[in-house]
């Protein structure tokens, strides 16, 4: 029971994300400070810190600044310029506040580590907002409907041409974010298997990629071997988070366990973004 407000962030937020990534950039922005929200209240009850709401308020303005950034931007290249901006003066305000609590404060050390944790994570979000924008708006796929432009995704192997490793199709309706957010949600639900860590850890990065194999096939816009990675990558991420809670047990308090939940869903964000800059063309 513990686990259940963990699991259920997770996939809640999983799903707003698949089911704003077919409503526009604003839709994706408003998901994505939500999760930042999320991470932002129940991030310092995980660590347990003290200076809770203001430590709470700065993780989330970061988050917030790193989506608004990433949804108003004009150029490709500066997609994630915001996200960096946001992390370096979010970790300085954590800094100074510490600071202005004076000499002789409880769990310092921890407060400032903690926090910093928490703003690079909210942060992350935005890369759902930039993975939405990159091949959507800003490298011309949204045009004129009668485009018949493809967006194709570079393989690793040679063999690009063939039907297997070269699935692609119109890019007119093409969203890589719903691709990682229906992967997210079957690597939570792979996670949630009751076995030991050293067996589900390897079957969720294997399931994850399997699911991307399977999900890019039927799909048909973007390469199978870009999908598995993809899916390999939620993978990993979520069985992190698992062993994580393996190891440290279920966190104390509702804010906390929903944090929990959406901290690998924030972080697969800035996966899905470098993702796509790396691999497609």
């Amino acid at each position: 029971m513990k686990y259940i407000p963990l699991v259920a962030s997770a996939l809640l937020c999983a799903t707003a994300l698949l089911l704003a990534s077919a409503l526009g950039t604003a839709a994706v922005a408003v998901v994505a400070g939500v999760v930042c929200l999320l991470v932002a209240l129940g991030w310092p009850q995980l660590m347990g810190v003290t200076a809770r709401t203001s430590l709470s308020a700065v993780i989330f303005c970061a988050g917030a600044v790193a989506v608004l950034g990433a949804a108003l931007v004009e150029r490709a290249a500066s997609l994630f310029f915001w996200s960096t901006v946001a992390i370096a003066f979010g970790v300085m305000v954590v800094f100074v506040i510490q600071v202005l609590r004076g000499t002789g404060r409880p769990q310092r050390l921890e407060s400032t580590l903690g926090a910093s944790a928490g703003v690079v994570i909210a942060t992350t979000a935005a890369g759902w907002v930039s993975g939405y924008r990159y091949p959507l708006e800003l490298t011309g796929a949204e045009g004129d409907p009668d485009d018949t432009r493809v967006i194709t995704v570079r393989g690793l192997l040679p063999a690009e041409g063939d039907g297997i490793l070269g699935v692609s199709g119109p890019g007119q309706q093409l969203s890589i974010i719903g691709l990682g957010a229906v992967l997210l949600i079957v690597a939570v639900l792979i996670a949630c298997l009751p076995a030991r860590d050293r067996v589900v850890f390897p079957l969720v990065s294997l399931g994850g990629a399997v699911a991307g194999a399977l999900t890019g096939f039927v799909w048909g816009q973007a390469t199978i071997v870009f999908c598995a990675i993809l899916g390999a990558g939620a993978g990993v991420l979520i069985g992190a988070f698992r062993r994580f809670l393996v190891v440290q047990g279920p966190p104390v308090g509702l804010r906390a366990r929903l944090a929990v939940g959406a901290a690998p869903v924030a972080a697969l964000g800035s996966v899905v973004y470098f993702a796509e800059r790396l691999l497609l063309g």
